[in-house]
């Protein structure tokens, strides 16, 4: 089986597939990438082929006028994104017996109409798959009745037709292919594959029947070698403090992390600060109780703080879950209130902080409850003995060989 794993947008929406990509080596496939720019050597180093989509998703999310927070902006930056994902993975070299987009792939289902082949979207939050267990991730409040959640589905359907049908009907238009009335419903594609954990993030059971369930799908390459400064600080003790926000972008972000510095310092600790794609350090200063990093590994670096303070992306509240750490999350945009909440409701750290509310006296308050209440610790303790060693990406593979099988006009070759 060959398979063609086309992801936009974050490191979020490309490691997972990546992870996929070395299990469907293991089991003997065939796997090669079409993805933003900024991530294309790190795929190939891991020996996959990858060509460009012709976008650098970070450059896109800090130039001048971008902002993330906004739906305005989020809607009208993805309606400008459908040709160029339409013209990049209409080139893709590689002729696959499936394709698989992640993020925001605007172009995946209908591309793989046109070749006829399957399709399956790879999502790693149960809160982009219509349920009554959680509205859409544009809805910020994650507390309303299940069937008001239905219900905002339901709309939001013709909504995102609206929003983005003249762009993707023009683009499926201009490679011979049909007009779409329904354009939610056609990007989901043959099948709806839920990476997230079965109990951090369960799927919801009135999802759609094309929607199937695994666990999170985890990169594991080895641990690297840490440098002697980080290997220090997670000596301290009592131990640091983790601070990132992934590829967050957030408008007042060197406000934002001064906040989060002093509220560690407030509580006594060290901070570990990834900077990320906000560059995060650029207005601290490091010092004994600081130290700054561009990226830090969630796998080596999580297990040994006390507490991790981020902005509720998939990957790293799954990492965190995973370590056992409490988590103190300050979700910006989307899914991220979603994992919020799920956090909360688990007990793994104590309310969520949107990041517009953040200041360093609340946060502070956060911190200390989650580090000097022994039951936040003793659940995120006992959660990660229960999902620690799960791993979903062999069973996507195993669906995606079942959907490949059962259509004999897309046979799988052999790689």
């Amino acid at each position: 089986m060959r398979v063609l794993l086309a992801p936009h947008g974050t490191r979020g929406d490309v490691q997972p597939m990546l992870a996929l990509a070395h299990a469907l080596r293991a089991r003997g496939h065939a796997a090669a990438f079409v993805a933003p720019s900024n991530f294309v050597a790190w795929i190939r180093a891991q020996g996959f082929d990858a060509e460009s989509n012709g976008i650098d998703a970070e450059a896109v999310l800090t130039e001048p006028g971008a902002d993330l927070q906004s739906l305005r902006w989020q809607v009208r930056h993805l309606a400008e994104l459908v040709d160029r994902l339409f013209a990049s993975l209409a080139a893709a070299p590689f002729d696959a017996d499936v394709i698989v987009g992640a993020g925001i792939q605007m172009a995946g289902s209908s591309i793989a109409e046109q070749r006829g082949v399957p399709y399956a979207s790879a999502v790693f939050c149960p809160c982009g798959v219509p349920s009554r267990d959680a509205p859409p991730p544009t809805v910020k409040t994650q507390s309303l009745p299940r069937w008001l959640n239905r219900l905002l589905w339901d709309i939001g359907g013709p909504l995102a037709t609206l929003a983005f049908g003249t762009p993707i009907n023009r683009a499926r238009a201009a490679i011979g292919l049909r007009r779409l009335d329904g354009v939610l419903d056609h990007l989901a594609g043959d099948r709806i594959i839920v990476a997230a954990d079965r109990d951090l993030a369960p799927l919801g059971d009135d999802a759609p029947a094309r929607a199937v369930a695994t666990d999170a799908w985890i990169l594991d390459i080895g641990a690297p070698a840490l440098d002697d400064r980080l290997a220090r600080f997670l000596d301290l003790d009592p131990p640091p403090v983790y601070v990132g926000f992934g590829s967050m972008v957030a408008t007042r972000a060197p406000e934002l992390a001064e906040h989060a510095v002093a509220a560690v310092r407030a509580v006594g600790r060290a901070a570990i600060v990834a900077s990320g794609w906000a560059d995060l350090g650029r207005t601290l200063d490091a010092g004994d109780d600081l130290l700054v990093a561009r990226a830090l590994p969630h796998a080596a670096v999580l297990p040994r703080v006390a507490a991790a303070v981020h902005h509720g992306g998939a990957g790293t509240t799954t990492a965190a879950a995973r370590a056992g750490v409490p988590q103190i999350v300050l979700p910006h945009i989307l899914d991220q209130f979603y994992w919020a909440h799920r956090v909360a409701q688990l007990g793994l750290g104590p309310r969520a902080l949107p990041v517009g509310l953040v200041t360093a006296d609340i946060l502070a308050d956060r911190l200390h409850a989650a580090i000097e209440d022994p039951r936040y610790a003793g659940r995120a303790a006992a959660f990660a003995e229960r999902i620690g060693d799960r791993d979903g990406t062999a069973d996507a593979v195993t669906h995606l060989e079942q959907l490949v099988g059962a259509r004999p006009a897309a046979a799988a070759r052999t790689p």
